[in-house]
């Protein structure tokens, strides 16, 4: 089972954690997982490299898990990271 926490400072979302295995198919063959690591892998790499804004972001593939949380932000940038990340949270919601 893969466990899913989503951290909210009000209405935004300020970081997601990732860990497990949904055991749906074998290592390498699961459209659930691979769902939840492209989902999570795209909003940090959209903040990181789009956005510019560096993230806490640790990834272990052994475990596997996966995290990202958000630095303070103010303004725009601030706008723009919470709409990803809701975003994130809102696909992962469709795929449980």
């Amino acid at each position: 089972m893969i466990k899913i926490t989503i951290v909210k400072n009000g209405e935004n979302v300020t970081a997601i954690s990732c860990e497990g295995h949904s055991d749906y198919a074998e290592s390498g063959s699961d459209i659930v997982c691979a769902s939840v690591s492209v989902l999570t892998q795209n909003a940090q790499k959209t903040l990181d490299e789009i956005l510019h804004i560096n993230t806490t972001y640790i990834c272990d593939e052994d475990i596997p898990s996966l995290s990202i949380t958000l630095p303070i932000l103010e303004g725009e940038k601030a706008k723009q990271a919470h709409l990803i990340m809701n975003s994130t949270a809102n696909g992962l919601r469709d795929i449980a």
